[in-house]
C-alpha cells in the first residue's frame, strides 16, 4: 500500500522543502560565502600587513641599534673607572715576604719600578699619581717611561722633588714604540724622536740611531718584554710587532739590557741568554709596565751609597742590581669607583656588547704612531644573525596571535556581560494597572 502525499498531515507535508526550495538555498548560501570568503581573505592580508610592519620597524631597530652602539663598543675606552678620585694612603713593604734572588743584595735601599707610564701616553694615572701610586706600592724610585715621550717622566719628577726631596726619586725616562720594538730610554731629559721616515716601521739604522742618541744623553736603552712583543697573534697570523730584532742583534747595535720581568712574565730565555753571553755587560731591569692601578709583581733592588738619581744609575749602570719576584702579586691595593660618565653609559654599553656578539674583531698591536701592526680581521656570524632575523619574526607573529586573542577574548566576555541574567529582558507582558 503506498501512501500519497495527500495521506500524509499538513505538517509532515510543509515540513518537506521542495525541490526548487533546496535549489534556491543552495544558490543563497553559495552566494553569502563568497562575501565571507572575501572578508576572511581581507583580514588575513590585514593581518599580514601587521604582522609585515611589525617585522619591518623590529628589524630597522636592530639594525639602527647596530649602527649606533657598535662604535661604542669599539672605542678604546668609555672611562669605566674614575682614577682621579684615587687615593693611594695604604702601603706596601715587600722585605717582609720577599728576599732578593741574589743574596749578596740583602741590604738594599732601593726598591725602583723601571717602568711606568701616565696620562701623558695611555696611562691612567697622572704624574703626580703615580709617584704616590708607586709608593704605596713599596717602592722609591720610578722611572717614568711613556710611549714616546719624555713629558710625564719630567712633569714627575718635578711633583717628587718639590714634595717627597731625599725620600723619593724618579729618573725620566720614555719607551720608543712602534711595530718593530719597545725600548725604554731611561735617564733622558728630551724625547728621543726617530727619522720623520721611520714612523711604525723603522729601519734597522733607524733604531741604531735612537740607541746612538740616548747614549748621546748619557742615558740607557732597554729592551722591554721580549715574550709579550714576540708572541703570535692567534688569527692574525703574525707576532705582536712583526719584525722584532733577535737578541743577538740587539746587542750587536749597542743595546745596554733587556727587562726579564713585566708585569708576572719573568723572561727566562732573556735572562739565560744575558748570563751565557758576557752578563757582566747587559744588564737587566725589571718593570711593572703600569697603565692602571693594579698588583705589584717585581721591585727592581739595589744599594746606593746616598740617595740621589746619579747615585741609583750609577749603580744600574754597573749592573750592581737583584730584584724582589713575586708571581701572585702584592697583597695591598684599592679599587677605583665607577666613573659618572660609564654608569650613564652602561646601559648602552651593555647593549652594545649584544650587537657584538655576532661579530668577533681582531686588532692588531697598535703602533702608537696612528696605525696598527696588523691588519684587523672582522668574522661576522651570519647564522647568529639569521636566528635574530628567525627570532624577531616568530615574535612579530606571536605579537600579532597574541592580539587576535585578547580581541576574541575581550568579544567574549562583552558578549557574556550582555546576556547576563540581570541584563536580559522579560517576555512577560506588563501587568495592567
Amino acid at each position: 500500500m503506498t501512501l500519497s502525499s495527500r495521506s500524509l498531515p499538513e505538517s509532515v507535508t510543509r515540513s518537506q522543502p521542495s525541490l526548487a526550495e533546496t535549489d534556491g538555498r543552495s544558490k543563497n548560501t553559495r552566494v553569502f560565502e563568497k562575501p565571507r570568503r572575501r572578508q576572511l581573505a581581507a583580514q588575513a592580508r590585514a593581518y599580514g600587513g601587521r604582522i609585515g610592519k611589525r617585522i619591518g620597524v623590529m628589524l630597522t631597530a636592530a639594525a639602527l641599534l647596530s649602527v649606533m652602539l657598535i662604535p661604542l663598543h669599539e672605542s678604546a675606552n668609555i672611562g669605566m673607572y674614575d682614577y682621579g678620585t684615587m687615593k693611594f694612603d695604604w702601603t706596601t713593604d715587600p722585605s717582609t715576604w720577599l728576599k732578593p734572588a741574589d743574596p749578596a743584595y740583602s741590604d738594599y735601599n732601593v726598591l725602583l719600578d723601571g717602568h711606568a707610564h701616565t696620562t701623558l701616553s695611555d696611562g691612567r694615572l697622572t704624574p703626580e699619581q703615580l709617584v704616590e701610586y708607586a709608593m704605596a706600592q713599596g717602592f722609591n724610585a720610578l722611572v717614568v717611561t711613556d710611549h714616546n715621550t719624555v713629558a710625564g717622566g719630567l712633569q714627575a719628577e718635578r711633583y717628587a722633588r718639590k714634595k717627597y726631596a731625599g725620600r723619593f726619586v724618579v729618573i725620566p725616562g720614555m719607551e720608543y714604540s712602534n711595530c718593530r720594538v719597545h725600548m725604554n730610554l731611561i735617564d733622558i731629559n728630551a724625547t728621543v724622536a726617530g727619522s720623520s721616515d721611520g714612523g711604525a716601521y723603522p729601519s734597522d739604522d733607524e733604531i741604531q740611531r735612537v740607541i746612538a742618541h740616548t747614549h748621546a744623553q748619557g742615558g740607557l736603552a732597554i729592551i722591554n718584554h721580549i715574550p709579550w712583543s714576540t708572541r703570535i697573534l692567534e688569527r692574525l697570523g703574525h707576532a705582536r710587532l712583526p719584525g722584532h730584532p733577535s737578541v743577538e742583534a740587539l746587542v750587536d747595535w749597542g743595546i745596554d739590557g733587556f727587562e726579564v720581568i713585566n708585569q708576572a712574565t719573568f723572561d727566562m730565555p732573556t735572562l739565560q741568554f744575558m748570563r751565557a753571553h758576557n752578563s757582566s755587560h747587559l744588564l737587566f731591569m725589571t718593570g711593572s709596565d703600569v697603565h692602571a692601578p693594579g698588583k705589584a709583581y717585581a721591585w727592581t733592588v739595589l744599594k746606593a751609597p746616598v740617595f740621589t738619581k746619579n747615585a741609583i744609575m750609577n749603580e744600574i749602570r754597573a749592573g750592581r742590581t737583584s730584584y724582589l719576584f713575586d708571581p701572585t702579586g702584592n697583597r695591598a691595593g684599592e679599587l677605583p669607583t665607577y666613573s659618572s660618565r660609564y654608569l650613564a653609559l652602561a646601559p648602552l654599553a651593555g647593549a652594545a656588547e649584544y650587537i657584538a656578539s655576532f661579530y668577533d674583531r681582531y686588532s692588531g698591536q697598535y703602533s702608537f704612531h696612528g696605525t696598527h701592526c696588523q691588519r684587523d680581521i672582522v668574522d661576522v656570524h651570519s647564522r647568529s644573525i639569521g636566528y635574530l632575523v628567525m627570532y624577531i619574526i616568530t615574535a612579530a607573529v606571536l605579537t600579532e596571535l597574541a592580539r587576535v586573542l585578547c580581541q576574541q577574548i575581550r568579544f567574549c566576555v562583552v558578549r557574556w556581560w550582555i546576556k547576563r541574567p540581570n541584563n536580559s529582558t522579560t517576555d512577560e507582558p506588563a501587568q495592567p494597572v
